[in-house]
């Protein structure tokens, strides 16, 4: 039978249609990474891929120390405003300080897709520090902590080994709170069993990172930079590790293993403190 006007019609609106189809264009899997671009085109099975090998990886870090209730009033709302600049940044893996009971359990509510470590496992005395992370993003791998001394107390620096879910790969946090003001010898204890525990994170060969407050302007850093390949995600260099944020403060993140960008200090008005911000690219094992 011979085609019909109609049948013709239709053939030549889809030989149009093959013809005109678009390259596909997709951008990295992790929000964090730099752009990567893949082109792929329905005349050809080439496919073309930007810099980045597939097993580096990002992570968005942070910390703050939201003033504790027994400090300050208005704990609860600083906890819940805390929680959600956090998750208005992205973070994979956030620092806090100063966390009363009643702020922990806000910020737990307030945090949908975090955990925390260590909660209440380590005591009264032991849950002022707590590490949140993005369960979407990282799988923990393994939890510990280093006792020191703080203001006539005992009490755990927490640290936690995470597996970054897309790559496989790993790396250590620990988070920091030394004692403040005048308390020149806890601290220097602190930071001796501080830098001991992170030679021994060093020796796993994956990146770590410190992010507290160590109520030091620079020397924290300065003794971390001296015994460990750690820098300042402020723009640290293995020449100058220690550059002093502006305004200065006693709030810091160092890391090594990665490439650093996007640091930020931020006078967010939640607390006595600011929150600071930083991106951690990994990059790819060879």
């Amino acid at each position: 039978m011979p085609p019909t006007t109609k049948s013709l019609v239709a053939a030549g609106v889809l030989a149009l249609g093959l013809s005109t189809t678009p390259a596909v264009a997709t951008g990295p899997a992790h929000a964090d990474t730099p752009t990567t671009t893949s082109t792929t085109s329905t005349s050809s099975t080439s496919t073309t891929t930007e810099s980045r090998p597939r097993n580096g990886y990002g992570v968005r870090l942070t910390t703050f120390n939201i003033l504790s209730s027994a400090m300050a009033r208005g704990g609860i709302d600083r906890a819940t405003r805390a929680a959600r600049w956090v998750q208005g940044e992205g973070a994979t893996v956030a620092a806090f300080q100063e966390v009363a009971k009643d702020q922990l359990r806000q910020m737990q509510k307030s945090m949908p897709g975090y955990n925390f470590f260590p909660r209440r496992t380590l005591g009264t005395r032991g849950s002022a520090i707590q590490i949140a992370f993005k369960t979407s993003e990282v799988k923990v791998m393994e939890t510990g902590h280093v006792m020191r001394p703080f203001l006539g107390w005992q009490r755990p620096i927490p640290y936690m080994r995470f597996r970054d879910r897309e790559t496989g790969r790993g790396f250590w946090v620990m988070a920091i709170h030394n004692a403040p003001g005048g308390h020149e010898a806890e601290r220097d204890i602190s930071t001796r069993k501080e830098v001991a525990k992170i030679k021994q994170m060093l020796g796993k060969d994956r990146p770590v990172f410190v992010i507290g407050d160590v109520n030091e302007r620079s020397e924290f850093c300065s003794h971390v930079a001296r015994a460990t390949p750690l820098v300042s995600m402020n723009g640290g260099t293995k020449k100058k590790p220690c550059p002093v944020p502006r305004f200065g403060g006693p709030d810091w993140m160092l890391g090594s293993g990665a490439e650093f960008s996007g640091f930020a200090k931020v006078y967010n008005g939640i607390s006595d403190h600011p929150a600071l911000t930083a991106k951690a690219w990994v990059p790819s094992k060879n």
